[in-house]
């Protein structure tokens, strides 16, 4: 067997991960600053740990194949078949058996020695695929045609014992490499977002201060699991340039409210349910209005169009609300479509509230909402928000790639039989 086909004996698995975790501050560093400043630091962190993330190979058993065929066998070198040391060739007729084993998994690992290893080596032929991180095994054995068959059996379990012991090594090493990952990338990617900051004087200048009204009820904010896995967003097309938007603990209790407030619209649903588009809307206004106050005790939240609740600063929007009542698919993608449509900051947070009065299957209507968004041209990513009936999506801007809209969507239920 060729050298080039023996595995896991080219390089040490731990000094290579040691290789790999010091790119990761490169590629933190290598980030354009307009699309670095531009992008949400989960999207940052998320892009950078999905490229650094080493997959664990696993092979497929049960998905093996084999081939076999007729062949020539030089025998000069077996003892028992050339007592007398004669030189060779020595030619007898033989099996050939081509296994071949599926696999997943960083192919680079299949050289790669992890800390617990054995004196001898599996060895076997690694075939590529167009993707990097699958391909298949080509374990090749032969043997005289008068030697038992089960040998090739026996042969064929040896080898995959040693392979299985070296990928389970690596395991280990691997997915203690990948724990640590996520915090490694966070606090480099805000170690950077500091710096900039301070170099540029941006502290605080990426919030919109919105002053809490004395006396108005706390509603306890909402914690969210993350889970994205996207690439990160293009700059502007003007440039980074320090804007306004909601900050997040101002935006998590604005949902809260609206939470809030249109579970109270579902306790009673006789009494909301009378009300039209913008008289549920001129309601929920009124609640936001309640916890927040603007400049010179004037509203933060204002009507502008039929349905639409909104923050604006220089006739750019950093948070708006649609109210709606379900009528269809049809008219959730217009929805999605007018909110997409608005002249919007860097980082605008906006919520969809839906009503349902005319329809008697709800759960209906909250199978339809994620397959709408995730159907839009303009979606990038679902977030698990862990409430029943509401869903957060993150969509790119009609204006500007660089620009994206954070939609929370909720769906009270007003139906009264």
């Amino acid at each position: 067997m060729y050298r080039e086909n023996y595995l896991f004996s080219e390089g040490d698995l731990s000094a290579t991960l040691r290789g790999h975790q010091k790119l990761l501050l490169t590629k933190v560093d290598s980030i354009p600053h307009d699309q670095f400043m531009n992008a949400q630091i989960e999207e940052i962190v998320e892009n950078i740990v999905c490229e650094m993330f080493v997959e664990p190979l696993v092979i497929y058993e049960d998905q093996m194949e084999m081939e076999q065929q007729e062949v020539k066998i030089d025998v000069s070198g077996y003892r028992d078949r050339n007592i007398f040391n004669k030189p060779g060739p020595i030619y007898v007729s033989g099996i050939s058996a081509s296994i071949f084993i599926p696999f997943t998994g960083d192919i680079s690992l299949w050289k790669l020695r992890p800390n617990s290893w054995r004196s001898i080596v599996p060895h076997a032929k690694i075939i590529k695929e167009n993707n990097q991180n699958s391909g298949a095994l080509l374990i090749q054995i032969k043997q005289p045609t008068d030697e038992p068959l089960e040998k090739v059996k026996e042969r064929l379990e040896d080898i995959l014992e040693d392979i299985r012991f070296y990928i389970q090594s690596q395991k280990g090493q691997i997915d203690s490499f990948n724990e640590k990952l996520h915090n490694q990338v966070l606090t480099a990617v805000n170690t950077r977002r500091e710096t900039v900051k301070k170099h540029e004087g941006l502290k605080d200048i990426l919030g919109i201060p919105l002053k809490r009204k004395e006396g108005a009820p706390s509603i306890e904010p909402l914690k969210i699991k993350r889970k994205l896995v996207r690439p990160i967003p293009p700059s502007p097309k003007s440039g980074f340039k320090p804007e306004p938007g909601i900050i997040e603990e101002d935006y998590m209790h604005i949902l809260s409210v609206i939470r809030h407030e249109g579970r109270t619209f579902e306790t009673t649903p006789k009494v909301f349910s009378v009300h039209k588009e913008e008289e549920l809307r001129d309601i929920m206004l009124a609640h936001l209005n309640g916890h927040y106050q603007g400049d010179a005790a004037g509203e933060v939240f204002r009507r502008k169009g039929k349905t639409d609740i909104r923050i604006e600063d220089k006739e750019r929007a950093a948070f708006v609300a649609e109210c709606k009542i379900w009528e269809g698919p049809n008219k959730m993608y217009e929805a999605i479509d007018q909110l997409l449509g608005y002249l919007t900051w860097r980082d605008c947070k906006a919520a969809i509230v839906i009503f349902n009065k005319n329809n008697a299957v709800f759960s209906k209507i909250l199978e339809a909402i994620p397959n709408i968004f995730q159907k839009h041209s303009k979606f990038k990513r679902e977030v698990n928000t862990k409430e029943h009936g509401e869903w957060e999506f993150h969509m790119t801007s009609f204006e500007d790639e660089g620009r994206q809209v954070r939609i929370r969507v909720f769906v009270f239920n007003l139906f009264i039989r």
